[in-house]
Order: structure tokens, then C-alpha cells, then sequence
């Protein structure tokens, strides 16, 4: 890590920062990380790929080292293309987990020729609830003056503020007891880093149409429901019939953060497509 470059690039005005291991001899692989983490939590995965890609690791807007913005799927996908494009790298593989992999599927919509292929872990996609469902929701919304979950992150960054290096370690080991040890420092820090505006500036509204007009070989990963994966084989399936181009595939033994709980069966399976013809 000590020869891993570091700096900034700007889109639409808004500081992104990013961390990348190569000079540009190598194919390309961009990282996009999930809601609270930051570009140095994807550290052990490309510690592994970097022998083969020149990887880059964004911290996305609100997060880690890059500047505050209003982060809707494009404004976020623009950003990752701003990366891409200045850096001059070219088509890019594209590696997203969580709310990076909404990103990095408006990425590839919108930006086709930066793209050649796409890698999902566990995106927050869920199907369509019926009509009563949400109108439930909504009237449970209502009630308070406050977006709930808002209030609980923005307590919650609040809290993780005065903790000790010490104590944001035994605060990780504690929440996620099944991680291997190399991603509990970069959790520690990333919470250190997000903005507690982060909640309130996130709107990831829409990701049906980009997914529907993704043209490159794309692979959702997902893991198991009952530890807490978001996507479900049901939805697996009916993403494909949204995207035939999206292939599909479980990691056992692994919930919504599959790479921290199931390393080496989640590496398994991106070396494998990232190999592929």
C-alpha cells in the first residue's frame, strides 16, 4: 500500500478523491464501495487483483476524502466517469457493492464506452411492493417530522466520532463478527470520515432504467437473505429478466457484505469473471 498513488479529481465542482495501485500498464479495474465506507475499505480485494489490473478505488462524494454533494445515481455515476475520463484509463471493469453498485450500473448506462464489463455485489434492489404496501409506508413516514433513518445516521456518526481507535475496533468486531480482520481498519476510519449529511443527501431512485439500457457482460453476486443479503434469488432472477445480459451468482456463507464474510469464495468468483473471454 505504500506505493499506492493518491489525489483528486473535480466533477461538476465536487473534490473526488481517489487511491490507485498502478501507473497505467495494466487492464483497469474501478472499485465503487457502499453507503458509509470509503474508497480504502475495498484494500484487501485489491491487494489481491492488483498483480493483474491497475485498480482504482473511489471514495464516493460524502465519503472518505472527497468533497459534500448532492448524491443521486447520476450525479454519483458522473463522478466515477470524471475519474475514468481524466485519468485517461479508457474502458474500465467496474466493480460495485451496496449503493456503489447502482453506480457503477448508471455508469455503464450512461457511459457505455467506459465500460466493458460490470460486477455487482449485493445492491440495495428489491422488487416492486403492491400498491397497499407502500401507501402504508408512506402514512408510517408521515407521522414524524424527521426522515427516521436520517436521525438514527446522523446520531450514529455522532456517537462514532468520539470513539477511541481502540474502541472503533472493538465496535467492529462486535456489529460484524464474521469479517476477516484486514477490513476492520478501513471500516473504522471510513466512519470516521462520512459526512453526516451523507443519509440525507443520498437518493438512489431510479436504478430500473439504467440497469435496463446496461449493454456489457454484467454479473449480479449475491449472498444469503437470512444473513442479511439484500438481494433474494427472486429478485436475482427478475433483475435478469429486466437485463438479460446480467448473469447471476450466490456466495455462500455470506450476508449483504459478501467480500468481508466470505473472502475467499467472493474473490473466487470475481477473478473468474474478471478472466473470462
Amino acid at each position: 500500500m505504500s506505493d499506492w498513488q493518491q489525489s483528486d479529481v473535480y466533477s461538476d465542482g465536487v473534490r473526488v478523491h481517489f487511491y490507485r495501485t498502478g501507473q497505467g500498464d495494466k487492464p483497469p479495474l474501478l472499485l465503487a464501495h457502499g453507503f458509509s465506507d470509503n474508497g480504502l475499505c475495498w484494500t484487501p480485494t485489491a491487494q489481491v487483483l492488483m498483480d493483474d489490473f491497475d485498480v482504482v478505488m473511489v471514495d464516493a462524494r460524502n465519503h472518505g476524502q472527497s468533497g459534500a454533494g448532492a448524491a443521486d445515481i447520476k450525479s454519483l455515476a458522473d463522478d466515477l466517469a470524471a475519474v475514468v475520463t481524466q485519468l485517461k484509463l479508457g474502458a474500465v471493469s467496474a466493480l460495485g457493492h451496496s449503493v456503489g453498485a447502482s453506480v457503477v450500473t448508471a455508469l455503464a448506462a450512461d457511459y457505455p464506452h467506459l465500460v466493458n464489463r460490470l460486477l455487482l455485489e449485493d445492491p440495495p434492489w428489491r422488487q416492486p411492493q403492491s400498491k397497499d404496501s407502500i401507501l402504508r409506508k408512506k402514512r408510517k413516514s408521515n407521522k414524524g417530522s424527521a426522515r427516521p433513518r436520517d436521525a438514527a445516521f446522523r446520531k450514529l456518526v455522532a456517537q462514532m466520532a468520539q470513539f477511541s481507535e481502540a474502541k472503533m475496533l472493538q465496535h467492529g468486531h462486535t456489529q460484524h463478527p464474521t469479517w476477516q480482520d484486514a477490513d476492520y481498519a478501513p471500516w473504522g476510519l471510513s466512519n470516521r470520515q462520512v459526512s453526516a449529511d451523507a443519509m440525507a443527501l443520498l437518493d438512489m431512485s431510479g436504478w430500473q432504467q439504467y440497469l435496463q439500457r446496461v449493454a456489457c457482460p454484467s454479473l449480479l453476486i449475491y449472498a444469503d437473505a437470512q444473513r442479511d443479503g439484500i438481494v433474494t434469488p427472486a429478485t436475482a432472477a427478475w433483475v435478469q429478466q429486466i437485463n438479460p445480459n446480467v448473469e447471476a451468482t450466490q456466495v455462500s456463507d455470506a450476508g449483504h457484505n459478501i467480500r468481508r464474510e466470505n473472502f475467499v469464495g467472493f474473490m473466487s468468483v470475481v477473478k473468474g469473471f474478471l478472466s473470462a473471454p
